[in-house]
């Protein structure tokens, strides 16, 4: 079925009031000029959830309205879930991050005997990842572990454990590692262990094959129109892209892991303490979670895209206490939501979009036209007088979660 974006783009707006709010008025007008079908908007400040909203279209072929309830798939961000799942296991007693992975996967190769928990936590264990290359990997069949590890052994390791860093999408490792550590099959442990108690009502795992109540269907746009999202995944990549919920059940998520009800101080510290590699450096990436700074302002942030057509991203200013959550129902990796979020945290914390800044005069011209003419040169790919060498120093592009 294919869909052109004009018409759908009326029915978007006519489907949601326009209200008096500076965030409806901004999501509102980005519907007109984004290809992005529907989005729904949780935001949360010193703990309480401040606003949630749906936009635009939940399902084009029934034209039925994204709401707050609406749920989506998450993509990577599913790998914060896995985190959690691991740091309560460690809580527990019932493994430690530095074992070995091999403790609790057998028939692992040689090549990964160094490999620890923290090290594929961190994606820092040299793994490539499996949705790339020629391996064999499909979304059309389901995997036992035995046959994903069999796969992922196919790939030498791109570097020695903890010698540099590298996103991936391996977490399927740490599902089988929570299944052996908890005795539960990995969606059953996490819907016990973290769904249930935080009554996440709406969050569950991608089954093939499952209704959903409130489910966005997923699409991509290509050559003026939307088509479906890829609809098989197979359930070994749970841990790595199958978490389903509400931006607001997520936003409760957010709410009880800043304020300690579902892990531990030790463990949220650990969450977003960067990794240190074996060279002493640090990376700005803690437990499935990334951590940067934009303005003077912190933050830490994951996103997610997914073969079924959805996209999202959540931003958690540290030092304001403000998360910003934005899922939508179009895979364009993850661009609009992306731009999205920036512009509606900036209504809330000013100054962390680009947008949101006030011109000043540069008082180095000189310097920052030399720093432009070198970030130019290493987006070519050529080497650059103010860094040299650092252009074949950098890894290619990676695109995040499927």
């Amino acid at each position: 079925m294919r869909l052109v974006a004009g018409s759908l783009l009326t029915a978007a707006l006519a489907a949601v009031p326009l209200a008096n709010d500076s965030v409806d008025n901004f999501v509102l007008a980005q519907l007109r000029v984004r290809n992005i079908p529907g989005v729904s908007v949780a935001v949360v400040k010193d703990g309480r959830l401040v606003k949630a909203a749906g936009y635009g279209i939940a399902n084009l072929e029934l034209q039925a309205p994204a709401t707050a309830q609406t749920v989506y798939e998450l993509g990577s961000i599913s790998k914060q879930f896995a985190a959690d799942a691991v740091l309560l296991l460690a809580e527990d007693g019932a493994l430690s991050l530095d074992d070995l992975l091999s403790k609790y996967i057998p028939g692992t190769p040689s090549a990964w005997s160094d490999i620890t928990i923290r090290h594929v936590l961190t994606h820092t264990a040299g793994f490539a990842d499996f949705d790339t290359g020629n391996i064999g990997f499909s979304y059309r069949r389901e995997y036992t572990a035995q046959e994903f590890v069999d796969l992922l052994a196919k790939q030498p390791l791109q570097f020695a454990p903890g010698e540099r860093w590298n996103y991936t999408n391996a977490f399927p490792l740490l599902g089988i590692v929570v299944e052996k550590a908890s005795g539960q099959a990995y969606m059953n442990f996490v819907a016990r262990r973290i769904f249930a108690p935080l009554k996440l009502t709406s969050a569950r795992f991608k089954m093939n094959g499952d209704v959903v109540a409130n489910r966005a269907d997923g699409y991509l746009f290509a050559d003026g129109s939307f088509r479906h999202g890829e609809s098989l995944r197979p359930a070994i990549i749970a841990a790595n892209g199958g978490v389903m919920m509400s931006a607001v059940d997520f936003a409760r998520w957010d709410i009880a892991i800043t304020q300690g009800e579902l892990l531990r101080k030790p463990s949220l510290d650990a969450i977003t303490t960067p990794v240190r590699l074996t060279n002493g450096r640090t990376v700005s990436h803690g437990l499935g979670w990334f951590m940067d700074r934009f303005n003077g302002h912190r933050f830490g942030a994951h996103w997610g895209t997914t073969v079924t057509g959805h996209s999202g991203v959540i931003r958690r200013y540290t030092d304001e206490r403000v998360t910003v959550i934005v899922l939508g129902n179009v895979d364009d990796g993850g661009q609009a939501v992306d731009a999205m979020s920036k512009r509606i945290a900036d209504i809330y914390v000013p100054g962390v979009a680009i947008q949101g800044l006030k011109a000043t005069t540069d008082p180095r011209p000189s310097e920052t036209a030399r720093l432009k003419k070198a970030l130019e040169d290493v987006s070519a790919g050529t080497e650059t007088e103010a860094a040299p060498g650092l252009a074949r120093r950098l890894p290619a592009p990676v695109r995040g979660t499927r």
